[in-house]
């Protein structure tokens, strides 16, 4: 057989026709036996199963006579045992009575055996060598009642369906087990998928030829005496005219007719080519030739509903109470226009001073620092009666502090190349302040000025304007440090402080603008100055909140000057007395619900995981994992940070301030830090609150649409990121002798995200004579507004489409019925609040 089977497949790989048909003669003849052979053993099982049902019902016989018999016997030592007690006082004494003692002993004896064998009948529980008990069949058979077995036995357990090949004699039998509720549509699509069909073109007809309807029992299609058998026929086509495909399939191929077939072979061609073209031929080849319509158009109900297990109503009570908690925390901590009201007064005030003198913003040379500084600073903050101090109180000193670097040398210039010297006569100083390049020599005109002038006048007493300092700004809260528009300053340099509480006012102010103008004509702020920074501390009684003042004036060695104010609002202690108490019972209520979303959420997502995916690790990988870590780490840093750096009284701060120059700079940075930790923890809130709202349909299918559409987008940012950092170098390389915003990379990105949005200033800037700009500005459009736009809508309407049509209807898949059991369990309280943070997921 093995030497046939070779000669056959070597025949077949040399496409031998003789051979070919004699192996596919041996397929169907073995194709054929397995046939009968299956036929056999089902035979065979069918018979085992009746001779199974015959002896359960044999050994159920048994059973109920041997039970009878026990009775019948029951009763009759009952009835001799009472006239054995009717004649107890007679005398016993005939061969009559010893027979019945005899007979009543023998039913003991008989009532004992029966009783005996039925125990030792009963089987003994089996185990294999493994351990694992072994059943009878007869003890899983299953008992039903006699009316039971009688219903039973009138139901249709098995149909048997005939599928008519069309066009064709050719009948193939096969039958179906089938339970009492199951239906034609059911059983017609079982049919259909044995025998590779579609249920769409073929029903279900009786041997009457009545058509069977899909939604009928199968149980209600028969007569009481009729055959359970049903004819899988093809539907009536509509249309019987032929096709162009048929008619040339079925003109002769050869003879006299032969070249016609040619001819209408090649008109074939044509409407083949206009089909292509989306002009004639079948939908579904034009289909085809649409992105996404074929796949949108033969889609199916998906029954997209197995999400509803994981949103519990704990989850949605749990997060939405966290994300009320910190909207109102940060309500408490950022009263609606309290901090722009202080901030925006305060700025105003130095910046513009009383609309007469030089604006702040409008210092652009060295020679400009002295007239804002001599008459902003000194009539708003040493006059008593300034706007300035009419509403706000200042604390400590004011500092005046300048950075410079060191005086310009020959060896700091830069040596390009050995045969290329610098001229002798040429010296270079340093453009960016850092430790090396700071100068720390003594000025001695300044120090023989302010000699006898430290700690008189306002002055405080530790003043050296004419030494450098290396912490001249420092604080509690660490070193102060500085960004500036061009660089990063520390808190070293020269300094002057000046006490804003010292009284009278006037002999401060008029010893500032004493020293003011000795400084001024000592040329203190020269070609090697970097920076001068001005701060101050001021408190506002009707809002109860501190304001950090510093207003710094950069200067660059190319000699662009450039003003920087930093004013900000804060709260050196969260709890003062009896005012932060309803804060601290937030934060520990917010606490105690962090704790049970970051350990105990994590954990039911991880179980829903591993019973779901068999993996529960891939949560921590999630979107949803990942967020609810970052909810409980940054929730404590927020929580670190506000109770372990802002825990100083008032009172205490402003004594601090009084009897020290110190900075409030950084507090006030850690404070806007903390703030916006708070915002980021309501906005991972929020994303979960609203992932736990796709229990809602529409919420469902606007959430899965975004999400199926960012993630195709993401797979676009291996195009898009490109593009958009080539953007941004070509930015940089056509603006930066123009733009400020084009002169570093983070700042052209800002500008290419700005110009991208249609911000109205930022498109104002561009002077459109320049050529390069224009041409700029035309390919930006082009790739943002005409490709990546364009291309997300469609893409968000193509997803939504998919899920729509995925996530079928809600009253098929009950969506508002989980709705509506998940918000009744809030009525029964006593009920509710126990399971509400039950494990069980």
């Amino acid at each position: 057989m093995a030497d046939d089977s070779s000669d056959l497949l070597e025949g077949l790989h040399s496409l031998d026709i003789t051979a070919c048909k004699e192996h596919i003669r041996q397929l169907q003849a073995r194709r054929e036996r397995r046939r009968e052979l299956v036929e056999r053993l089902q035979e065979k099982l069918k018979a085992l199963n009746n001779e199974l049902a015959a002896r359960k019902e044999e050994a159920d016989r048994c059973k109920k006579d041997l039970l009878e018999e026990q009775a019948k016997n029951r009763r009759l030592a009952e009835a001799r045992r009472g006239q054995k007690t009717g004649k107890e006082v007679v005398q016993i004494q005939d061969d009559q009575h010893r027979e019945q003692e005899l007979e009543l002993q023998a039913a003991t004896v008989r009532r004992f055996m029966e009783s005996t064998l039925q125990e030792k009948v009963k089987r003994d529980s089996t185990q294999n060598e493994l351990g694992i008990r072994i059943y009878d069949e007869v003890e899983l058979m299953v008992e039903k009642s006699a009316d039971e077995q009688a219903l039973e036995s009138k139901y249709i357990d098995t149909v048997l369906v005939t599928y008519c090949v069309p066009n064709s004699e050719l009948k193939y039998n096969l039958s179906f087990r089938v339970d009492k509720n199951m239906t034609t549509k059911k059983l017609r699509e079982d049919a259909c998928l044995y025998w590779g069909l579609s249920e769409v073109e073929f029903i279900l007809k009786t041997m009457s030829n009545a058509k069977v309807h899909d939604e009928l029992a199968i149980q209600s299609c028969f007569r009481e005496n009729e055959d359970a058998q049903f004819l899988l026929v093809q539907k009536t086509p509509k249309n019987a005219t032929l096709m162009d495909k048929e008619l040339l399939h079925i003109m002769p191929k050869a003879g006299r007719k032969a070249r016609r077939v040619a001819k209408q072979s090649g008109k074939l061609g044509e409407a083949k080519g206009e089909s292509a073209a989306g002009v004639g031929g079948e939908l579904a080849e034009q289909m085809l030739l649409l992105p996404g319509l074929f796949r949108y158009m033969t889609q199916r109900d998906q029954n997209v509903k197995q999400h509803l297990e994981r949103l519990k109503l704990r989850n949605l009570c749990i997060y939405l109470t966290v994300l009320i908690m910190t909207i109102v925390d940060i309500y408490l901590q950022l009263p609606p226009g309290a901090t722009y009201s202080c901030r925006e007064g305060v700025v105003q005030l130095m910046t513009e001073g009383d609309g007469q003198g030089l604006h702040f913003e409008e210092i652009r040379s060295l020679e400009e620092v002295w007239p804002w500084l001599s008459d902003t600073v000194a009539d708003q903050l040493l006059v008593k009666s300034s706007p300035l101090r009419t509403y706000n109180y200042p604390v400590g000193y004011l500092q005046v502090r300048l950075q410079e670097v060191q005086p310009p040398t020959a060896a700091r210039c830069a040596q390009l190349d050995s045969a290329y010297a610098v001229p002798v006569n040429v010296t270079c100083f340093a453009t960016q302040y850092t430790a090396l390049t700071a100068e720390t020599s003594t000025n001695v005109e300044v120090e023989d000025y302010f000699t006898n002038r430290s700690g008189f006048d306002g002055r405080h007493i530790n003043t050296q304007p004419w030494s450098f300092g290396e912490e001249r700004s420092t604080s509690a809260a660490g070193e102060a440090s500085i960004a500036g528009s061009f660089w990063d300053f520390d808190g070293s340099g020269y300094s002057i402080e000046y006490d804003l509480q010292f009284s009278p006012l006037e002999t401060v102010r008029g010893a500032f603008l004493t020293d003011m103008e000795f400084l001024q004509n000592q040329n203190w702020l020269s070609p090697e100055s970097r920076a001068l920074h001005l701060s101050f501390l001021l408190y506002n009684s009707n809002y109860d909140r501190f304001i950090s003042n510093r207003y710094s004036v950069e200067m660059t060695g190319f000699g662009v000057v450039r003003p920087l104010a930093q004013v900000t609002i804060f709260r050196p202690g969260i709890i003062e007395y009896n005012i932060g108490l309803q804060q601290l019972l937030t934060d520990v209520i917010r606490l105690f619900f962090v704790l049970l979303i970051c350990p105990l959420q994590i954990y039911w997502d991880f179980m829903y995981e591993r019973r779901v995916n068999g993996s529960g690790c891939k949560h921590f990988y999630s979107v949803q994992g990942l967020v609810d870590l970052a909810l409980g780490v940054t929730f404590f840093v927020m929580f670190g940070l506000r109770y372990g750096n802002f825990n100083v009284l008032s009172i205490d701060y402003f004594v601090q301030h009084a009897q020290t120059p110190l900075d409030a700079g950084e507090l006030a940075k850690q404070f806007k830090l903390h703030i916006a930790i708070d915002a980021v923890i309501s906005g991972l809130l929020l994303y979960r609150f609203a992932f736990f709202m796709r229990v809602n349909r529409h919420f469902f299918l606007i959430w899965t649409t975004v999400q199926q559409a960012a993630i195709v987008a993401f797979r676009l940012l291996t195009i898009g990121l490109p593009v958009f950092v080539g953007l941004i170098f070509v930015s940089m390389a056509v603006g930066s002798s123009y733009d400020e915003m084009n002169r570093t990379f983070w700042s052209s990105a800002m500008r290419v995200m700005l110009l991208i949005y249609a911000e109205v200033e930022t498109v104002k800037d561009y002077d459109p004579n320049r050529g390069w700009q224009l041409s700029f500005n035309v390919c930006l459009y082009y790739f943002t507004r005409l490709v990546f736009v364009n291309c997300w809508i469609a893409v968000l309407i193509h997803e939504y489409q998919k899920v729509r049509v995925a996530a079928g209807s809600i009253e098929r898949y009950r969506w508002k019925d989980f709705i509506v059991r998940c918000f009744l369990a809030c009525q029964a309280v006593p009920e509710f609040v126990p399971q509400l943070f039950k494990t069980k997921n």
